[in-house]
């Protein structure tokens, strides 16, 4: 049944001087846009420039669009009543994306102001056996860039922030040498759900010559690949690709600022992101049985650029070229050998026998949380569905890593049982914790629990798959592993304890393998065929379809 239209009036009170293009750049203290209302209020800020976008792509499911009814509320939805409390309801309080006013009304802009994000930019050199690293001492290698979501909207995102580049020890504190013109850079690039970096490395040594960060722009559509899979098949594809094409353009902008010959740029993305960049339909992506278009090695064109665009292969629609970027870097890809379908390793060159079977395990947790394992011999591959919790929750709107610190604190405070469930008075009014202060529910709490219940039993299935061996060593990839408290992860239950001692936060290995990967394309020392082969070798499981696969996600599910 269609829903019956009318125009009405919306007066928007504009806080701290909050300006819009409807203003003009004048500092008004409100403006007035009409509505139609058979669509709801986030459709009429979006038209007018007054709302970015949503992360949850409308759904409710993040809160980003909060709204304060000065004159007109409305009865709040069955939703918002669970994600507000009761006094924020009854001070006007309603979520954009599910309001729909039907008479004129005023409202005030409540946004919640972003956190900003600290993108990981460089991979670190891998000592044996070093959890610590997870905390303070990586920072002291890795380069960093803290964004927020407004910067993406200005015209020069990067310009509004800064590097900041973390110095190890007195030798590196020296004056940069100076880039002569002679120099010849390769360009490798994170392209991930929510930021993108960018590096400007020079070819033959992959030392770092530029920086540029930002906000990946199609968070507009929502922070997760299944909302901008339905905005690509609502119409939008165009114009999703466009809004990465155009922070690549502006990132390759500021390396051409240098004396540095720009000899090619790989790309490495999870396969959605990849899609969408080239312009592919991606609604196979969405739906069972899930089928990429094309996963190979490719090539991106754009008329702007006179250098070659390589788009890092995937292995399946779950496990992307990030993944694959990263094995390269970490130098676990299948490499000169055959697999047999018994799993057994061939040397290519005859009599060469193995000299490294000891098994290693990486993980990349985000919204989906990719893990590869592999004993020298063989490699499985899989991918979990994690939610928002290790990339923010939405309702507590605070990072992953930070979230289990705050969970595994709460346990040992013994306000928070080993069920999940938050005593009282905790329990319905939720508790204010970490530092700065944030409140969580029993929902937040859920919703950790159930993206490590299902990260641990797709570690678990991939280690039986393998046979069940000593894992020797766990790389923690990206943000996450960087900020990490590997302690508080042990403490919930995300890692095994038999993994004590033998975790490693390795940084941005996507960002480090997409230079790996272009750099060998470039000198010719590895070719599309040559890198495809070695993909094919390896096993990519969906955990769906795996009969024990429930039964450890049950068990999981606690805080044990």
């Amino acid at each position: 049944m269609e829903r019956s239209s009318k125009e009405v009036k919306i007066t928007i009170v504009l806080d701290n001087g909050k300006t819009t293009r409807l203003s003009e750049g004048k500092k008004e203290h409100s403006v007035t846009v009409t509505h139609d209302s058979s669509m709801t209020l986030m459709s009429t800020l979006l038209k007018n420039g007054l709302l970015e976008g949503s992360f949850c792509g409308g759904r409710g499911d993040c809160g980003r669009c909060r709204v304060q009814f000065i004159e007109g509320v409305m009865i709040p939805t069955m939703l918002e009543r669970s994600v507000m409390t009761a006094d924020e309801l009854r001070q006007g309080y309603r979520l954009a994306c599910l309001a729909r006013p039907k008479d004129d009304c005023v409202i005030r802009l409540a946004f919640a102001e972003e956190k900003k994000i600290a993108i990981i930019s460089n991979m670190i050199d891998m000592p044996e056996n070093n959890d610590r690293l997870s905390q303070q001492n990586v920072q002291s290698i890795n380069q960093t860039t803290s964004v927020s979501s407004t910067d993406v909207m200005k015209e020069s995102a990067a310009t509004d922030t800064d590097v900041i580049e973390k110095k190890p020890n007195s030798e590196q504190k020296a004056a940069p040498e100076r880039i002569t013109a002679v120099t010849e850079g390769l360009i490798a690039v994170d392209l991930g759900t929510t930021t993108i970096a960018m590096q400007l490395m020079e070819v033959n040594n992959g030392r770092i010559l530029d920086t540029y960060c930002a906000m990946n722009p199609q968070r507009r559509y929502g922070s997760d690949v299944l909302s901008r899979i339905r905005a690509s098949c609502d119409g939008h594809r165009e114009e999703l690709r466009q809004l990465v094409v155009s922070v690549l353009k502006e990132g390759v902008m500021q390396f051409e600022k240098s004396s540095t010959a720009i000899r090619g740029m790989c790309i490495a993305g999870n396969t959605t992101m990849t899609h969408l960049l080239m312009g592919y339909d991606v609604l196979s992506l969405g739906s069972s049985p899930f089928t990429p278009v094309d996963i190979g090695l490719q090539v991106y064109k754009d008329p702007a650029w006179d250098f070659t665009v390589w788009i890092a292969p995937g292995i399946s629609a779950f496990v992307g070229g990030d993944i694959v970027a990263g094995l390269y870097a970490l130098k676990m890809l299948p490499d000169d050998r055959r697999i047999d379908c018994y799993g057994q390793c061939e040397s290519l060159a005859l009599g060469e026998e193995d000299t490294d079977l000891s098994t290693r395990l990486l993980i990349d947790l985000g919204t989906n949380g990719e893990m590869a394992i592999t004993d020298g011999r063989r490699m499985i591959v899989t991918a979990a569905a994690a939610g928002p919790a290790f990339e923010g929750g939405a309702g507590a709107g605070i990072v992953g890593s930070d979230m289990i610190a705050n969970a595994a604190e709460l346990l040992e405070r013994g306000i928070l049982d080993e069920t999940g469930l938050l005593e009282e008075p905790w329990f319905t009014e939720g508790i204010c914790t970490g530092e700065p202060a944030v409140r969580l529910y029993n929902k937040d709490i859920r919703d950790l629990q159930m993206a490590k219940a299902a990260v641990r039993a797709g570690v678990e299935i991939l280690w039986k798959k393998m046979g069940q061996p000593r894992i020797r060593q766990v790389y923690l990839a990206g943000g996450f592993g960087y900020y990490l408290d590997v302690e508080a992860a042990f403490r919930i239950g995300l890692l095994p304890v038999s993994m004590r001692g033998r975790v490693t936060a390795a940084g941005n290995t996507s960002l480090a393998g997409a230079y790996h990967i272009g750099r060998d394309l470039l000198s010719g020392s590895m070719d599309k065929e040559t890198l495809e082969n070695r993909l094919s070798y390896i096993e990519s499981i969906n955990l769906a379809e795996q009969g024990e696969f429930e039964t450890l996600y049950v068990k999981y599910m606690d805080f044990r």
